[in-house]
């Protein structure tokens, strides 16, 4: 039986003696085996190649990447603590400020404004700038709670302040003309009649056309004239506080007419029960009369 292959003819230019060759079937196979596996192999060292170079490329870009990021990350760190060192500035102003108006203090464990999180330490991801990154967002966090408790303590403190303001607006707190305080509160010698008697006011001796100026803001309740007072102005300014202003010369405000404290109300004078030109003033509150010295702040022009 013959085998079966392949026969190679060769026939050669200048002798043109034809040659023939014959080659068995499993010499082919053979070859080409190796053929194929030398390929396989050439192609496989290639894409490792490739790979390996690709990959290199990757892992240059990655260390460039890790160094920027590095860098950004100190950057944004260092800015985290210049922010806590400013948040720490309001802090402390508005203690000072709470302090100033008698406003209780926040307690520091609510200044932490702590809260549950993830434990980055136990994050499947745990190289150090993603750590690092980490921890600057969780500052970060914190701090944007840390704001939002400082503007609603601001807001509370403006509004408390602006409370206040209104109170000590509406307060009579100056001396409501210039001259000299004569007479105080307290028992005296009644000067028409002898008898000793309270005088509810102080009694503040003064020249005629002295001007006159409400003490506090608040509304005229009434004015008019009255025998023992002559002319006078009651200023109500709220909080169960009123003023009385007698003995004027001049009246320059209506009833129902709202004022402010150094507007000027009337004029010194000498009208009703009076021996001669002074202003008497009292301070009232819920209908009793109190002693307006206690009431005085500062004096605009206090001399006694």
């Amino acid at each position: 039986m013959p085998r079966k292959g392949f026969s190679v003819v060769i026939v050669p230019d200048d002798t043109g003696k034809v040659i023939e060759k014959r080659i068995g079937r499993w010499k082919i196979i053979t070859v080409l085996a190796v053929l194929s596996v030398f390929f396989i192999c050439s192609m496989f060292f290639a894409l490792s190649y490739f790979k390996t170079n690709i990959d290199r490329q990757k892992l240059t870009s990655l260390e460039k990447e890790n160094v920027y990021l590095a860098s950004k990350i100190k950057n944004l760190r260092e800015s985290v603590e210049t922010i806590k060192e400013r948040i720490a500035d309001i802090v402390d102003t508005d203690e000072k400020i709470r302090l100033v108006f008698d406003l209780p203090i926040i307690d520091p464990s609510i200044r932490e404004v702590g809260i549950g999180g993830p434990d980055f330490n136990s994050l499947e991801f745990s190289s150090l700038p993603i750590k690092k990154l980490s921890l600057v967002e969780k500052d970060i966090n914190k701090i944007l709670r840390q704001i939002d408790l400082e503007n609603a303590s601001l807001n509370d403190v403006y509004d408390k302040i602006l409370n206040r303001k209104n109170v000590l607006d509406h307060t009579p707190s100056i001396m409501p003309a210039e001259g000299f305080i004569t007479s105080g509160v307290g028992m005296r010698k009644d000067p028409f009649t002898g008898l000793v008697v309270m005088h509810k006011g102080i009694d503040i001796a003064a020249d005629k056309g002295t001007s006159v100026v409400a003490s506090a803001n608040g509304i005229i309740e009434r004015c008019g004239w009255e025998r023992g007072m002559g002319n006078y102005i009651i200023v109500n300014h709220g909080n169960n506080i009123k003023t009385y202003y007698g003995h004027l010369s001049l009246i320059k405000v209506k009833k129902g007419q709202n004022v402010k404290r150094m507007d000027v109300i009337g004029l010194v004078g000498s009208t009703g029960r009076s021996t001669g030109p002074h202003l008497h003033y009292e301070v009232r509150k819920y209908g009793r009369y109190v002693n307006p010295r206690d009431y005085f702040i500062k004096s605009i022009i206090f001399r006694s």
